[in-house]
């Protein structure tokens, strides 16, 4: 078991010695030398200090007199090696803070990159507010533990061996073998007992996070909390991580008495020995009491940052458990991937076929054999009951995952064997939930194509007829949406979908309940806008409103992951099937005569969202 530890904390230290010097890096791999060679010199520098500070108190100590200019030379040495230890450390600092940063930054964006990288599915089943807090607590643990063991650890341990052999080449084998076996059992105790410690550190990390989940969750839904005047029990939810955290923090702050403890017991008696040995060598003319002086000049130089030790090394495990989290997500599958040498997509017409495709989340399969040809430049409809597969049709176009079975095709080419990032330049989303980044209004826009120029977002606008909207804004294009888009109606953010997808000008469109929290006089509008960006091209359209599929020229009805019906909108009507009822039920919501609701122009009622299958 330790071993299998020891292996992992070798292969992160060896994952992290990749980020902070890169391979062919000559430039920082020089500064890491540098600064090594500074770290020595100040260390050096703080080890002559004692030398010259015992000779001055000898010579001022004798009956006999003292030369003055030879004792302002040891006063001056000891005054320069003072300050050549401060410039040193601070040259040291000054060479690998680049290093540092240079470290945090590439394992940061490696981390944020690859998060990118997997599939939909490993973000459904987690949640953001852990995973933020994971890479954040990751990157300030490679900052601190380069920092500390580059500015602690190397020097304590240089100035450690540099003390050890002085006090054996001046004052004996004794004084060295004292010193070096209380750094020694120090240490050992400090590693044990921080071990043992290590446990109650890992559950404040699961709480921690737990926490800031909820916190995360919590602050996200808040119109949802509203709606349901749920602020108490959100608030509780809360307190009940926080109170777990608070019990997994006290137990560690009461256990850190015992390390405390022991490490001040420990340095108690080296400091004792030490210096009862130099008394009795002095008493017996072996040592002067200018030794005397340097021996406990060294001892106070070496154990009070050894007693930091402590601090320092609880930290960097915690650090390493916090690298280990962070570099644990870069082994997660990524399983949608690209395979060796895949060739980019290559569009001509965009005609879209599913061939005999089954697809399961988990043990509830989704997609049962559906098949269908969406022939090139045409527009084909899928309809169906809440549940029955249409998101996960788009999902699968998409390609945030593979079917299980069957092949999906575009063009004649598999997607699974074409590289994402040409299939997804292909196709346009109108999405059924528009997420929005926390930036203006025009970024958001803009985000469909980016280099586009303001006059083409604009343009983009007006074609979602969303533009007039912006331009009573008091900031326009600059207006902040806030987070998620919380600042925008639904149909203001769908506007903006539908703006987004037109301004990447597609071969392929893919709406995905495109219109479905617009009112019915915009419906109509943004339905003609769509018509028209979309001719000529292939367009899908997942509509769960029937009066939006109408003109399409094929309509397929989906049920429990099977296409059951399939013509158009008349051929469907004189089927007298599922599609017949479906179109009968939402018809009941025609408004009765003589009363003019402002939409008397619709055919239909407005449903409510369908949720994503």
């Amino acid at each position: 078991m330790r071993n299998a530890g020891l292996k992992k904390t070798a292969s992160l230290m060896q994952s992290l010695w990749s980020y902070t010097a890169p391979k062919g890096d000559r430039r920082i791999r020089l500064r890491i030398m540098s600064a090594f060679g500074a770290l020595v010199a100040s260390r050096g520098s703080n080890i002559i200090t004692p030398l010259l500070y015992g000779a001055a108190v000898d010579m001022v100590n004798t009956e006999r007199g003292f030369s003055l200019s030879i004792l302002l030379v040891l006063i001056a040495g000891y005054a320069l090696s003072r300050l050549g230890q401060q410039v040193f450390a601070e040259l040291k600092q000054y060479l690998f803070a680049a290093v540092a940063q240079r470290a945090v930054r590439g394992a940061a964006i490696k981390a944020f990159e690859y998060l990118h990288r997997l599939s939909l599915q490993f973000h459904l089943d987690r949640q953001t507010g852990g995973l933020t807090r994971a890479i954040d607590r990751g990157a300030k643990g490679i900052e601190f533990m380069l920092t500390i063991i580059f500015f602690e650890v190397l020097p304590l341990l240089v100035e450690v061996i540099l003390v050890s052999a002085i006090l054996w080449g001046m004052f004996g084998f004794f004084y060295a073998a004292v010193t070096f076996i209380t750094v020694m059992a120090y240490c050992y105790f400090t590693i044990r007992v921080t071990e043992w410690r290590i446990k109650f550190r890992r559950e404040m990390n699961k709480a921690d996070e737990k926490a800031a989940t909820r916190a995360v969750d919590s602050l996200l839904n808040y119109e949802t909390v509203k709606y349901f005047n749920a602020e108490a029990v959100e608030t509780n939810r809360y307190d009940e991580a926080m109170m777990r955290y608070e019990e997994m923090a006290v137990r560690s702050r009461t256990s850190l008495s015992v390390v405390n403890i022991g490490q001040g017991a420990i340095i108690a008696i080296g400091l004792m020995l030490m210096m009862s040995m130099a008394g009795l060598h002095i008493q017996q003319g072996h040592l002067t009491v200018g030794d005397f002086v340097a021996v406990n000049t060294y001892l106070l130089q070496l154990y009070m940052p050894l007693n930091f030790l402590g601090w320092v090394y609880r930290e960097l495990r915690q650090a390493i458990v916090d690298m280990e989290r962070m570099f644990g997500l870069l082994d997660e599958p990524v399983t949608i991937r690209d395979r060796d040498g895949a060739p980019d997509l290559n569009v001509d017409g965009g005609s879209i076929v599913f061939d005999d495709v089954h697809f399961a989340y988990g043990e509830r399969q989704i997609l049962k054999g559906v098949s269908f040809t969406v022939p090139k430049g045409r527009r084909v409809a899928i309809v169906g009951p809440s549940g029955s597969g249409k998101t996960t049709i788009s999902r699968l176009l998409f390609r945030f995952y593979d079917p299980q079975q069957g092949v999906v095709r575009i063009d004649g080419q598999n997607l699974s064997e074409v590289t994402q990032g040409s299939l997804r330049a292909t196709i346009g989303v109108v999405p059924q939930d528009t997420v929005m980044f926390n930036a203006t209004i025009g970024y958001n826009i803009g985000y469909g194509r980016h280099g586009a120029t303001q006059d083409e977002i604009e343009d983009a606008s007006r074609m979602a007829a969303i533009d007039k909207f912006i331009g009573n804004l008091e900031f326009g294009y600059d207006t902040v949406v806030g987070e998620r888009g919380l600042k925008l109606s639904g149909g203001e953010k769908q506007r903006v979908a539908i703006a987004r997808a037109i301004l990447k000008c597609p071969s392929i469109f893919l709406f995905d309940e495109a219109t479905s929290a617009l009112d019915s006089r915009t419906e109509k509008e943004i339905q003609l806008s769509l018509d028209e960006v979309s001719k000529a091209r292939t367009t899908l359209v997942i509509a769960h409103r029937l009066s939006t599929v109408i003109d399409s020229d094929e309509i397929l009805v989906l049920s429990e992951g099977q296409v059951v019906e399939r013509g158009s909108h008349a051929d469907l009507l004189a089927i007298d099937g599922l599609y017949k009822q479906m179109w009968d039920r939402q018809s009941q919501g025609f408004a009765e005569p003589g009363k003019d609701d402002g939409n008397s122009a619709d055919i239909l009622p407005l449903p409510t969202t369908q949720p994503a299958e």
